[in-house]
């Protein structure tokens, strides 16, 4: 039996097509890390905002007052007292709060995963909140066991599922998280396209390409005239993949421009989807990363809620029930919590945070002498009355015609 094999003409000449499939794919995984991430101008927006909105959020740990019946710091005892100091000032000797909460966000969105090793006391309290270097820690999900080891900060050795506080990204498995720049791939390899092409386009000051062709002579349809055109159309590829711009063909000379401007080819608008596209993968306002084409005050506004909502609360409660699960147990996670201040949001936008303390004064909420010691002024005398806000009233009420009634004798 004879088998006849049939190559396609268009694999005979592919290399230029798979050349540049090559390329592509190249760049994608040139983008696909988190340091060459970063030089994206819209990822690092993203990582910066989301971290560091994250990063000025302090972190409370408190106790349950039975008598009272609602949730205060715990400075009263010792292992409150320092626990609180941990979180909220200077989890470890090599970083501040701000510092530690920020890189917990940036490992989990460049990374997939952040892993914080709690150093316990004889008495199983912690002392210390270890964030290991990214790429130190092993998960396996078959023994739930990880195996970290971190030279930077002295941990070897194999961990219990509950001595390793683990903030997942986005995943499909539940167990390990998938970095955001992972599931962007494609995107971010067309912005670091897009970054290369302007970055070529200003070097070069804005040259164009051309072809120089034979005005005189006549191509035909024949046989060898279609192999010459083929010719020269390999030839032509190869010298515009080498970086050359012009080329020449022989006789008599005629320019034929055929690369199109900036403008032309909507250059600049390619590049604002592309930060739209970034922008729904770390699920931000396009708005918060500097895309203001249709931002008005309005549109801000919402854009700053739905950066807090869908952005922020997410990451936010999953640290929050991390700690909650691993560090309180089952005894004791209905008397003691961990929550994020949120306050902290509004600390440098005066007219939201006056809106907020008036809204909590008018509901009894908080009294005057509350809001003073938050801004960290002295109380007042008979500050600490609480008040409602009663804006209804029937009609012949003593509240609207200012008599008081008179009992009756």
């Amino acid at each position: 039996m004879k088998f006849r094999i049939f190559r396609r003409e268009a694999e005979q000449s592919g290399s230029e097509s798979g050349k540049a499939a090559a390329d592509y794919r190249k760049q994608i995984s040139y983008a696909g890390t988190p340091p060459t991430a970063l030089k994206i101008a819209a990822v690092y927006r993203a990582v910066n905002l989301i971290s560091n909105a994250i990063g000025v959020l302090p972190m409370h740990y408190k106790r349950y007052n039975a008598a009272l019946r609602y949730f205060k710091d715990d400075y009263d005892t010792i292992a409150g007292n320092r626990l609180n100091y941990l979180l909220s000032v200077r989890p470890n000797s090599r970083l501040t709060a701000f510092q530690f909460w920020k890189q917990v966000v940036v490992q989990v969105l460049l990374y997939g995963n952040a892993y914080i090793y709690p150093r316990l006391n004889i008495y199983g309290e912690p002392v210390e909140f270890i964030l290991c270097t990214a790429g130190t820690v092993s998960y396996n999900a078959y023994s739930n066991q990880y195996a970290i080891f971190d030279a930077y900060n002295g941990l070897d050795g194999i961990f219990g599922a509950d001595e390793v506080l683990h903030i997942r990204n986005m995943n499909l498995n539940g167990y390990e998280g998938v970095s955001t720049i992972t599931y962007a791939a494609n995107v971010l390899g067309i912005a670091a396209t897009g970054d290369d092409e302007t970055l070529r386009r200003f070097a070069t000051g804005g040259r164009f390409k051309a072809i120089l062709s034979n005005i005189t002579s006549v191509m035909g349809f024949g046989k060898y005239q279609d192999k010459q055109l083929e010719g020269k159309a390999k030839e032509l590829t190869e010298t515009l993949q080498s970086g050359q711009d012009i080329m020449g063909l022989p006789g008599d000379i005629k320019v034929t421009p055929f690369s199109m401007t900036s403008a032309d080819m909507q250059f600049l608008d390619s590049r604002k989807f592309t930060v739209r596209e970034i922008a729904r993968f770390f699920n931000i306002p396009a708005a918060k990363l500097m895309d203001d084409s249709n931002t008005v005050y309005g549109t801000a506004e919402a854009a700053n809620l739905a950066f807090y909502s869908e952005a922020l609360q997410p990451i936010i409660e999953d640290i929050e029930d991390e700690f909650r699960s691993k560090l309180l147990g089952l005894d004791r996670y209905q008397n003691y919590k961990f929550c994020f201040d949120i306050s902290s949001l509004f600390a440098l936008d005066r007219k939201s945070q006056a809106e907020w303390n008036k809204n909590r004064m008018e509901t009894g909420l908080v009294s005057v002498n509350d809001l003073r010691r938050e801004m960290d002024t002295p109380p007042v005398p008979d500050g600490d009355d609480v008040f409602l806000s009663v804006n209804l009233a029937p009609l012949g009420s003593e509240k609207l015609s200012g008599k008081t009634s008179t009992p009756n004798t």
